[in-house]
Order: C-alpha cells, then sequence, then structure tokens
C-alpha cells in the first residue's frame, strides 16, 4: 500500500509525540486509527488552475527590408 499520512493524537507513534504529522504505509494507519492512537488527514485536493482566458496572440507586422545599395 502506499503511504499516507496520519496526525498522531492518543500515544507515541514511531517515536513521534501527539500532534506530530507524519506518513505510515495504509494498513498500519488503518489499523492505529482503529485503536485511537492517530487521525487519518484528508488527501489534499489538486488546486484548479483557472486563469482569466488568454487573448489570441498577434503577430508582429514585418518590416519592410531596405535595398542596400553598393557602390
Amino acid at each position: 500500500m502506499a503511504k499516507i499520512k496520519v496526525e498522531v493524537t492518543g500515544a507515541i507513534v514511531d517515536g513521534h509525540a501527539p500532534g506530530s504529522t507524519i506518513s505510515v504505509e495504509g494498513k498500519s494507519a488503518e489499523y492505529l486509527e482503529g485503536i485511537g492512537y492517530v487521525r487519518i488527514l484528508p488527501k489534499p485536493k489538486p488546486a484548479n488552475k483557472e486563469s482569466a482566458p488568454k487573448a489570441p496572440a498577434k503577430k508582429k507586422p514585418a518590416k519592410a527590408k531596405e535595398p542596400t545599395t553598393k557602390s
């Protein structure tokens, strides 16, 4: 299973005092939550990147090349 973030609530878990946030294996997290030692933290939701609609890029007008004269 994947690592899950938990907050230690009722006892010292893996040397971490209550109030600490640690990562443990999923099965261990479920067990520790069941006996009241930790609280599983919700997974953070991905941030929506909603920005203002972008205007289409405008091309710059090409400059006319001036002829060069050689004498």
